[in-house]
Parts: structure tokens; sequence; C-alpha cells
């Protein structure tokens, strides 16, 4: 939030007269009594639909994307359609399809259906949030039934809820409370993207979720993309699925080249998709290709990190030039780890880096990290030390004696994913330049990256590969990207930058080595 921006109360929404708060609620009201008022009346013939799925959703159902086209099925959804609701009608129904296939656009005309045309019930739509099934798939059926007079007649629509006047069915999003999920009367479950059923209480929440034995033809409705690993209730129902289907269970799944069944998901989307900024190979066999691939993989290749070694660059230079430095503070076991970056414009390029190991004989002491930045912060004007909080809080407090700017970059998920990513485009962009060091370069190998819901995060490949050098690049380098411009440096700073930004600009055409020499690498014992 800006600052002096205060924050709007609830109460300063509400009308300040007696006229504009009648308005107010007569507004509510309206809007409420409209879907009271609706009596139910249709000229649909829900006798003819009720045994034709695939009739209703060509003659009734409207794109929720495009609103005046009627639904022109896919062959995919005319062959589950076949299969599940004429002849046979089986209680389970897994479709896995690869993203952006139509998998919420099929679950909403399920749903619709049954709202509308079959025996009077309780339908749930269920995700891993209650705001993705509300904006996504019940959006999708509120769209389709307005665009519909005839079906918008029948039911009355609220924030939540869709009700059938003449049959009471009712159609609601359920949350993902586990607690909230028992009880319940089931006609129609709809689950959205199981394998983000990922943690215990989803687990739970599904365990909760029985059909109701009321029921002529309950039914449990889950479409989904494949998951991140081998593991939890989806992969579970895809082992069962090699069994083949039963008239209980229906499976239906697409993998590899099978696994964009829809006409509009063509050659040149899924290479556009290949080659979008931060799509790593992994991620898109799994998103595109629908395969059960781990999203874990190398953080960067040894030819990528190659790429950026600029073999004139000079470790350490001798000229005031502003710098930003990562911290990486190990514990017991683990190395801490210094690394200083500077930046010309938008680019970034390595100054010095050291690392501490401990021993067994002996305790790793704070003084000597505290002697090397303060020796750093006299010979280059260092903007800020960017480090964990938790495991240097008494190294801060003794550096900001020493005037020194400690910026505080706690381990959460959102930081560790900001910084990761920082430092993967700038090692793919070439926009960051290292010196010779086969310690960096090492330590950037033994890096491997794992997806999480708000994106990639550096992690170990083992725990006896040290990663802490890449990791304190890593926040030298996202402190030096968020910095502005505008760093209040004097002019002599910038005739300094000037001078040196000259000096690489002259630099002849720089060799590539095809093959490193460990001999060229400075000792470890020289840190």
């Amino acid at each position: 939030m800006a600052k002096n921006t205060k924050q709007r109360t609830k109460s300063s929404y509400w009308a300040k007269t007696k006229k504009s708060k009648a308005n107010q609620v007569n507004k509510g009201l309206k809007k409420r009594w409209k879907e009271r008022s609706k009596t139910g009346e249709t000229s649909l013939s829900i006798s003819e639909y009720q045994n034709d799925i695939i009739q209703f959703a060509e003659k009734e159902i409207y794109l929720p994307e495009k609103k005046e086209q009627l639904i022109r099925l896919e062959d995919w959804e005319r062959e589950i359609f076949t299969d599940c609701f004429y002849k046979n009608r089986p209680r389970l129904i897994l479709v896995s399809l690869a993203k952006k296939n139509g998998k919420s656009t099929f679950s909403a005309m399920v749903l619709s259906w049954f709202l509308t045309c079959q025996e009077p019930g309780e339908l749930y739509i269920c995700s891993n949030s209650k705001d993705q099934s509300n904006f996504i798939t019940y959006r999708k059926i509120v769209s389709m039934i307005k665009e519909n007079p005839e079906l918008n007649s029948m039911c009355r629509i609220y924030s939540d809820v869709i009700e059938n006047i003449n049959t009471g069915s009712i159609l609601r999003c359920l949350s993902s409370s586990f607690r909230s999920s028992a009880g319940l009367n089931c006609l129609l479950i709809c689950i959205d993207e199981l394998a983000s059923f990922d943690t215990d209480s989803l687990r739970f929440f599904f365990d909760e979720l029985q059909l109701s034995p009321t029921y002529k033809y309950p039914l449990i409705l889950i479409t989904s993309t494949a998951g991140r690993s081998e593991e939890g209730i989806l992969w579970d129902l895809i082992k069962k699925s090699k069994k083949g289907n039963t008239p209980e269970s229906y499976f239906y799944i697409k993998q590899g080249e099978e696994a964009n069944p829809s006409s509009f998901v063509d050659k040149k989307y899924l290479d556009s998709q290949e080659h979008m900024p931060g799509m790593r190979p992994n991620l898109f066999k799994r998103l595109h290709k629908n395969l059960w691939i781990s999203e874990e993989e190398s953080f960067i290749t040894d030819e990528d990190y190659r790429a950026c070694i600029n073999y004139k660059l000079k470790r350490r230079p001798n000229i005031k030039i502003p710098i930003w430095v990562g911290l990486d503070v190990g514990c017991v076991s683990d190395y801490t780890a210094v690394y200083g970056v500077g930046k010309i414009d938008n680019k970034i390029f390595s100054v010095d880096h050291k690392v501490y190991i401990p021993t067994k004989t002996e305790e790793f002491q704070f003084d000597d990290v505290k002697r090397y930045l303060v020796e750093l912060s006299k010979i280059y004007d260092l903007k800020g030390v960017y480090f964990d909080p938790w495991q240097a809080k008494s190294l801060a407090q003794d550096l900001r004696k020493e005037n020194i700017n400690m910026v505080e970059l706690p381990p959460t998920p959102e930081n560790c994913v900001a910084f990761s990513q920082c430092l993967f485009n700038l090692i793919k962009s070439r926009g960051i330049d290292f010196y010779r060091s086969e310690e960096i370069r090492l330590s950037l190998l033994h890096c491997r990256v794992i997806y999480t819901g708000r994106g990639w995060r550096i992690t170990k490949k083992t725990g006896t590969k040290k990663i802490d050098l890449a990791v304190a690049l890593a926040l030298a380098s996202y402190g030096a990207s968020i910095t502005p411009e505008e760093t209040g440096m004097t002019e002599q700073d910038w005739k300094n930058l000037k001078d040196m930004n000259e000096r690489l600009s002259r630099m002849p055409g720089i060799r590539r080595l095809s093959s490193y020499d460990p001999e060229d690498a400075p000792d470890i014992s020289d840190f």
C-alpha cells in the first residue's frame, strides 16, 4: 500500500443519507427479487433431454466465451457422453487431459444437464479452493444458464448457489474443509484438478465426499491434468485405470501426443507454450503432454553457465562502484557464502565471492564474515546485504552498527521463488557476467529446481552437494535487479561506472573454451 494512504473501512461504503440508503437497499432487493420472482415455467422438452445429453448440449448450451454461439461438441466429449450417459451410467468418471482442452466447459455441461434434466438432488463443485471452483466452473454454468432464456427461467442464480425452481435441485460451490463435506446428500460431485489435492486436509475432504444411495444415477466427475509426483489420490486412480473401464468406473486418460484431443489446441499454440519465457521442459510435458514427470530438474546446464563467462572480467575490480551482496549463513555442516555483484545499466556482473567451510574441530565464527563485509563496504559503495534474518540476526545487528544496510529477505515461498526466478532469467538471457571460477560453476550445477504452486525455487540435488554460493548469488542478483536506476550515486561514481563500461565494451571477441581446465580455477584456500 502506498504511503499516507488510508485503508477504507467497511462503513465508508454505506449510504450517508436516508434517500441514498433507500436506493441502495432497493437496488439490492430488486436484484434479489428478480430471481425470487421467477416461476420456473419453461417450454423446454425436459423429458426429451432426460436421456439425451448430446442433444441437450448442442441445442441448449451456449459457449461461455462466445455467448451467442451454441456448443459444438468435440469428438472426445461426444465419445464420453455416449459411453457414460446412455446405456451405461458409471458412478465415477475420470477425465485426464492436457491443459486448455476444455475440461471445465465439459464439467459445466454435465452439471447443467444434471441440474435441469435429471432427478432432484444436491450437486457440488469442489476444488482445492472455493474460489477456484467458483470462478471457473461455476461461472461457466451461470453463463450457460443466463444465455438461454428457457434455462434462465427455470433457475434462481445467487452468488454461489443455483436452484432449480421446479425440482428443488441445488448446485453449490463447496469449501475444501473436510468438516463441511460430511453429511451431504450428494447426487453429483464435480472435482476440478484432483492432482492439487496434495495435503492431508484435502485428502480428508475427498474421503468425506460420499454419494448418496438414494439416487438412481449418482456420479463423481473428476477432471484433472497429471500431477507433479507419482503419489496421491489422482495417481491411485490412474493406477486403477490400467485394469480398464468397469460398469462402476470410467476412465478417459490421454497422454503424450494424444493429450490434446480438442480441435482448437493446434501445433502453433503448443509451440508458443513450449517456447514461452520461463517454461521448463518438464513443466511443458506435464501441462501440455499430461505426463507424470517430476518437475525437479537441473537449475541450469553447464552450457548456460559457460555462455555467461566473461574471460576478461576482473575479480574484485579496484573501482569504487555500487555493489549488492547476498549472504547465505549455514548451520552446523552447511557452508556460509557471501557473493557480491555490480550493475551497469541492466547488466549484472560478479565482483567477488567467499565461502566459509566449517570444520569438525572448530566452531564457525561470524567475526570472519563481519570483517569481510566491512572490508567490502570500505572498498565499494555497498548498497545492501540481502540475508535470511532467522540465521544471522546477531550478525546483522553488529553490521548495522558499522552503517551497513542489512536487508532482511525471509525464506518465504514467495521470496524463494522471486530470487530463484530472477537468477534463472539473468543466466538464460545472458544478463549476468561471471569471472572464471570452478567454485561458482559447481555450486550452480549442483542446484535443482522444484515447482511449487507459486513457481520455481532452488533446492539441492543431494545433501552432500553444496549450493550456498548459488543461493548467495541469487540473493545479490535479486537485490541488484529490484534496485531502481536512481541510486543516489555521485558524479564520480557515474564516471567510474562509465569508464568501466567503456573498457568492457572495447574488449575483443571473447574466446569460449571448449573444455574447462580445473587448474585455472582459484584454489579454495584463497578464499
